[in-house]
């Protein structure tokens, strides 16, 4: 007698329909971004009333900056971990409750150290939600859709901080930082809890686990997946991740150390600006509406220039949309050094900051793009991994350079420093040697 039919789960999805129910699991995924860019950004737009408030320096706040920062990188290790072993549903809604708590929590903070504890906490929470959140895109998503779901669900983290900019800009003049912590924390809360009845568990978690078969056929019924009844189902899609060091072997130590610069500069530059830009308006005598309207211009420049990146690679390859989205960073940053930035001239500040905006998200994206293809699928994890790690240390750097440049040099070196970051993103861009050729298009 031959043994129960074997379903390879992989092919199942990757060549399935794209259901209802899956659409809504990537809709669930983008609001836990958006919500994770919310809280992310709630600091840097509180900076300037925190300063103000409690009558400390600026550089005062760096370490808080960056002790978050070291957070994320560190929840985003953790967070996968999580997972990998409780399920990606129990790590994106644990993530997302545990970061809601502790930015709630930052609205009852009464001195430097506890604010810089609390936001510790909540940046691993932060950190947590992003690979549980694309793990569920990606394993919920046939193949044919799959770039396209995970770029759309991403998407949401700008999204997240124009609606932080949005409710700064309403909440501060009023209420205050302390409000403005509570909303940030209140609405993943309400949201994380949803989560418990609205969120499935992704069918190649469950597949690992014998006792929850039943629940794993329903799901598949759900998404509109038949599996005959005694069949044995498989999931051949898992690969191991390659070791560190093959990235830096003779084949791909070049494109490795590249990228890594890129990354690293662009993180750099764009988490400069995240953190200080508040703050560097505020000592250019702009309000503190006027300062959230900034940050949210910014973050509306960066969601349009990382689909505008995605529609140039798409026809161009991404040698081309790289380079040139880095060098027009480069030239807007400095293009914002010469700037008289005065609150009467606050219209032009926000359109160069939106414009701005735009060149750094799509050269962003272009990182990402290319990290996701250049390397084979053997170390394909590994290497994007390993590349916004490095990125993430430029990201931490940033909350010292900002505050020094800024008490140093004033926003026109403020500006230049950014510049200087760029240009050699732009160099680390411009040397990875292997790129998506023109009319490629992008397997998912």
């Amino acid at each position: 007698m031959s043994g129960p039919a074997v379903v390879e789960l992989d092919r199942l999805i990757d060549q399935g329909p794209w259901s209802t129910l899956q659409k809504r699991v990537l809709a669930l995924a983008a609001l836990a971004f958006a919500l994770d860019g919310l809280a992310n950004q709630a600091l840097g737009l509180a900076l300037p009333a925190l300063i103000r408030d409690w009558n400390r320096p600026r550089e005062a706040f760096a370490s808080v900056a960056a002790l978050g920062l070291i957070g994320v990188a560190l929840g985003t290790v953790l967070g996968g971990v999580a997972g990998d072993r409780a399920g990606r549903r129990a790590g994106l809604i644990g993530s997302v409750l545990f970061f809601a708590l502790m930015t709630a929590a930052m609205a009852r903070a009464r001195d430097l150290e506890a604010l810089l504890m609390l936001r510790f906490f909540s940046g691993m929470g932060i950190g947590g939600a992003i690979p549980n959140g694309a793990a569920l895109i990606s394993e919920f998503t046939p193949a044919r859709r799959r770039s396209l779901a995970i770029a759309l669900g991403m998407l949401f983290i700008p999204v997240g901080g124009v609606l932080a900019g949005l409710l700064g800009a309403l909440v501060l003049p009023r209420w205050g930082w302390r409000a403005l912590f509570a909303l940030c924390g209140a609405l993943p809360l309400v949201v994380g809890f949803a989560f418990l009845i609205g969120l499935p568990e992704s069918p190649r978690f469950l597949v690992r686990l014998s006792r929850r078969r039943p629940q794993l056929h329903a799901l598949l019924e759900r998404c509109g997946l038949t599996v005959a009844a005694g069949s044995e189902i498989r999931d051949n899609a898992a690969t191991r991740d390659a070791p560190l060091r093959m990235l830096l072997g003779a084949e791909q130590r070049g494109a490795t150390l590249a990228l890594w610069t890129g990354f690293f500069f662009c993180l750099l530059a764009t988490y400069t600006l995240f953190s200080w830009v508040p703050t560097m308006l505020m000592g250019q005598g702009f309000g503190l509406a006027l300062t959230s309207l900034g940050l949210t211009f910014f973050n509306i420049g960066g969601m349009s220039g990382g689909v505008l990146c995605g529609w140039l690679i798409g026809r161009l390859g991404s040698r081309v949309p790289g380079v040139g989205l880095a060098l027009a960073a480069t030239i807007g940053a400095l293009v914002l050094g010469g700037l008289p930035f005065d609150p009467h001239t606050a219209g032009v500040a926000c359109v160069a900051l939106l414009v701005e905006g735009v060149f750094l998200g799509g050269l962003h994206n272009a990182l990402y793009t290319v990290a996701a293809v250049i390397y084979p699928p053997a170390v394909r994890a590994t290497g994007v991994g390993a590349a916004a790690g490095v990125g993430r240390i430029g990201a931490v750097l940033s909350s010292y350079t900002g505050v020094l440049t800024l008490k140093v040099f004033g926003a026109t070196g403020y500006f230049i420093v950014v510049a200087i970051a760029l240009a050699l993103a732009c160099l680390g861009t411009a040397c990875v040697r292997s790129q998506i050729p023109r009319d490629a298009g992008l397997t998912a």
